[in-house]
């Protein structure tokens, strides 16, 4: 059985965050039966707190759970990503104008630091896990200071689902972008308090992450 030193919270947010990790790591991919003894016994846990992380990502829409038939990966389809990239388009400029307008020099060191340990990720071909984490946490740094706590909370968890689809999407024509340039680029912008030049990148950003998911 996990420890309580690597199970912090309930035993149920430690099987959650394992789950959801292998959903967005590409470990289980769409359509994955996933049968609760099994992961309990994959993890040492027993299938209590398994059934009520199935519970929590279903209620999320990483997991569908069908009658009679059991619980699965959600799937992931082309009108899926549409959907949350829409949402994201419609979102993330405005949070990030609003952020960077109230930027100041700790604001600007974050966003140097995340985009350079994203890079640094990258490059250095860490474990997926550590990239993703990576991508999230700088994009989180950019809009930091948005005042818009629903707003945000909104744009944390549409940023979760597109990790699917990053996932999903690599080895496709255009997923093969330069990542890197891209991102610094939007670091320089917001760093140099480019605003408007940061807010159009980060929606021409989408745009091709988005076209990169539908190939």
């Amino acid at each position: 059985m996990p420890s309580t030193s690597s199970a912090p919270g309930t035993r149920t947010q430690w099987v959650d965050d394992r789950l959801r990790d292998a959903i967005l790591e590409g470990v289980f991919p769409p359509g994955t039966p996933l049968r609760a003894e099994d992961l309990a016994q994959r993890w040492q846990v027993s299938p209590t707190p398994v059934r009520e992380a199935l519970q929590r990502l279903a209620g999320v829409g990483f997991v569908e759970l069908r009658p009679r038939r059991g619980a699965r990966v959600a799937e992931a389809s082309i009108r899926d990503v549409e959907e949350v990239y829409e949402l994201r388009l419609l979102l993330e400029p405005v949070a990030l104008a609003e952020s960077l307008g109230r930027a100041d020099d700790q604001l600007r060191a974050e966003i140097e630091r995340t985009c350079t340990e994203y890079e640094t990720a990258l490059r250095s071909a860490r474990p997926l896990g550590e990239i993703l984490a990576a991508h999230r946490a700088f994009h989180a740094a950019l809009l930091a200071r948005c005042p818009n706590a629903r707003m945000l909370e909104l744009i944390d968890g549409l940023a979760e689902h597109s990790q699917r689809f990053q996932v999903l999407a690599i080895g496709a024509p255009r997923g093969h972008h330069d990542v890197i340039a891209e991102h610094r680029t939007l670091c320089d912008h917001a760093v140099s308090g480019r605003v408007d030049e940061a807010v159009a990148f980060l929606r021409d950003h989408l745009h091709t992450t988005l076209e990169g998911a539908r190939d």
